[in-house]
């Protein structure tokens, strides 16, 4: 099992050398990094950079790879923020800081879910199942192997996919599941063999290793022999000793200690050979162990070699530790050194290859840019040819509807005008009637008060003539007393028919300055108001104006004011066409249900006899607001429309009749003019009440108050 532990930390690194057998070694990428060029470039080679000094220079790696996020960052490039916090989890994670690991991967994660960079999120789940394999939570690590396996088929990315197979292999045989790790290492294997991958004798040696442990001895010799001729090919001398050691492992089970001995020997030769300690170590107890039933002194020469490596191991370890241990303070200083050079010629080569491969990488990066500008450039223009066509279209229809509503509200407001006007005649009447009947009457008493003046004039001189010096008689005397009498009686009738006439033509002024005010263009000014005084005359000249316009029209009104009803600042032309609005539509129910049910019965005077036609206004007084109520035993509002009585145009009227503007405008006036309410309580076939609440303070006051601040 520890042999397979192994082998996972060797397989990655194989994966990783052979995904990048072709990127340039570190000095030509940081000449490479020395050139200009664009920044979506360069925090892709400093990620690259980072790669190839990961295993050996990690804090180096980790200045290149932050240098690369903070970049990326600044230019808002996501998928170069997820490379580089990838690579800084796995660096963070060969340092044993998983915490922080853990965190930076989780963070790279989000980011490339939010931009649907699926091979960004496929190789961030196979780190984080990396870093919870080596905290010994395989099982953890098994479900993002899993979930990389999925999104590796389903971007059909075979490096990913084979590496979450060997993963997940791996984790299994640690998890001692034999079964499931050999089956998903043998799929590894068949894509590795049929992509010609140079992980093929690693994915033998596993095998190899699982059989081992599963007790199939030949099956798993079988896999050790196929792996030896790449091993040896590769003079990967390292791993074909591990494969010897467990080959002598397998003849030593299987009891053939002879042919144990020659593989154990011969792994013990090659890791001499290579320094491999673990595995001198392993092979030198194990061939002590074959010699010392029979050779002491071979025994205890192969029992010190294996004394030496465990001290070895030992020293290894501890140089291990307290470079971990010094990690953090190299983080601190900064310390940059410099990589050995190896291979020169090599190096020449691939830097030469890395510029060329950079620049072409640039001219096709630019290349493409230019191209997707262009695209974007003509779109671009096409879109605003169309957003300026579609905005002059709306701009026509936007016109033309105002213009159409204009139309509209001031043939409701003409409509009003003429009903509003048809009631001031009927009202205006009786007061010219009694203006021209008192003038009648006030024109013969001032003549009749003349002919007595007359009379009393010409007595008076015809007994001064007669009596010249003296004083007059007491009959006259008297006479002229009784006709002073009467004169006096006659200019107090006088004084109180001119009384009446003044009161009446005061009252046709008055009603003829609120048609006026109705008939005002423009919302006015506000001003203090008493808001009974505006009910009552719009509540009559409603009536008057229904009277006239339907000749049958035939029903009672009242008005219940209350009397403590404070004056408020109203714009009173406003609030006298809510009234006319409001008081018309009442009589109009209450008229129609008479029409409706005379229908029904024969005649007016038994619709008369059976329903009773009635409007009341009460206004009274509440906390803040005064309230008008006007009810009506009309038809009243049915349930599907009353939620759509306020709203413009809408009308239930029949065609010709109302154009639905009069309690849209009502509602405007009274909540956006005033800041009150109107609401309707009804009840279908029985009435409605509609209730205006305007408050006492003024709302226009308190909007400027608002302003002002």
């Amino acid at each position: 099992m520890k042999a397979i532990a192994s082998t996972h930390l060797l397989c990655l690194v194989l994966f990783v050398n052979a995904a990048f057998a072709q990127i340039s070694p570190v000095d030509s990428l940081k000449k490479v990094l020395a050139q200009p060029m664009p920044d979506t470039a360069r925090v892709l080679t400093l990620d690259q950079l980072s790669l190839r000094l990961m295993y050996s220079k990690p804090v180096v790696a980790m200045q290149y790879s932050q240098e690369g996020l903070d970049l990326a960052e600044k230019i808002n490039f996501p998928r170069g923020k997820v490379r580089n916090m990838n690579r800084l989890g796995s660096i963070l994670r060969f340092t044993s800081n998983y915490a922080e690991a853990l965190e930076m991967h989780f963070n790279a994660l989000k980011i490339a879910e939010k931009i649907d960079y699926q091979e960004g999120v496929a190789r961030t789940l196979n780190n984080i199942g990396i870093l919870y394999s080596e905290q010994k939570e395989s099982k953890k690590a098994i479900e993002y192997y899993f979930k990389t396996k999925v999104i590796a088929e389903k971007i059909n990315d075979q490096n990913l996919l084979q590496i979450s197979l060997v993963n997940l292999g791996t984790d299994y045989a640690l998890l001692n599941q034999t079964d499931s790790a050999r089956f998903y290492t043998e799929a590894a294997y068949e894509m590795a063999v049929k992509r010609k991958s140079s992980n093929v004798p690693v994915l033998m040696m596993n095998l190899g290793n699982i059989y081992n442990r599963m007790g199939n001895y030949p099956l798993s010799l079988q896999y050790y022999r196929s792996a030896l001729p790449y091993l040896k090919a590769a003079d990967n001398n390292r791993l074909l000793s591990q494969t010897y050691f467990e080959m002598a492992q397998v003849f030593k089970a299987r009891k053939r200690l002879d042919s144990c001995q020659y593989y154990a020997k011969k792994s013990l030769a090659l890791s001499q050979e290579v320094n491999n300690t673990k595995y001198i170590y392993e092979a030198g107890m194990l061939l002590a162990s074959l010699y010392e039933s029979n050779d002491k002194a071979q025994a205890y020469d192969y029992f010190k070699l294996a004394a030496v490596a465990k001290d070895s191991i030992f020293s290894e370890e501890k140089t291990k530790q307290i470079q971990n241990l010094g990690l953090n303070e190299q983080l601190r200083q900064q310390e940059l050194s410099a990589t050995r050079k190896e291979f020169e010629n090599q190096r020449r080569m691939y830097l030469l290859f890395g510029v060329m491969g950079v620049i072409l990488i640039v001219m096709v990066i630019l290349y493409r840019n230019n191209i997707q500008k262009n695209r974007a450039n003509e779109l671009l223009h096409k879109q605003k040819e169309a957003i300026q066509t579609q905005k002059k279209q709306l701009q026509t229809s936007l016109e033309t509807l105002k213009n159409t509503q204009a139309q509209l509200i001031q043939r409701e407001k003409l409509a009003s005008l003429g009903e509003l006007t048809t009631g001031i005649a009927h009202e205006i009447q009786n007061p010219l009637n009694f203006v021209n009947n008192f003038a009648d009457i006030s024109v013969g008493m001032v003549q009749e008060l003349m002919e007595i003046k007359e009379e009393v004039k010409l007595r008076t001189n015809s007994v001064a003539t007669v009596q010249t010096g003296g004083e007059l008689p007491p009959d006259i005397k008297a006479q002229n007393e009784e006709d002073e009498i009467l004169e006096m009686e006659l200019l107090g009738s006088l004084e109180k028919t001119l009384q009446k006439v003044t009161t009446h033509g005061q009252r046709a002024s008055d009603i003829v300055k609120s048609m006026l005010e109705h008939s005002r263009t423009g919302t006015g000014e506000p001003d203090i108001t008493n808001i009974n005084k505006i009910v009552d005359e719009y509540l009559r000249l409603a009536f008057h104006g229904m009277k006239a316009k339907y000749k049958n029209f035939n029903s009672a009104y009242e008005f219940v004011a209350d009397e403590n009803l404070p004056d408020i600042t109203v714009v009173p032309q406003d609030i006298g066409r809510v009234m006319m609005n409001l008081c018309n539509n009442a009589f109009y129910s209450v008229n129609f249900k008479a029409n409706q049910t005379s229908k029904q019965n024969d005649g007016m005077m038994a619709v008369l006899a059976t329903y009773q036609p009635n409007v009341t206004v009460i206004t009274k007084k509440g906390k803040d607001m005064i309230e008008i109520h006007v009810k009506d035993n009309g038809t009243g509002i049915a349930d599907n429309v009353r939620g759509k009585i306020f709203q413009p145009f809408f009308t239930t009227k029949p065609t010709g009749e109302g154009a639905g503007l009069g309690l849209s405008l009502s509602y405007d006036i009274v909540v956006k003019g005033h800041g009150g309410t109107i609401d309707v309580e009804t009840v279908e076939g029985e009435g409605a009440t509609f209730i205006v609440k305007l408050p006492i303070k003024s709302f226009a006051e308190e909007e400027k108050k608002k302003a002002k601040k």
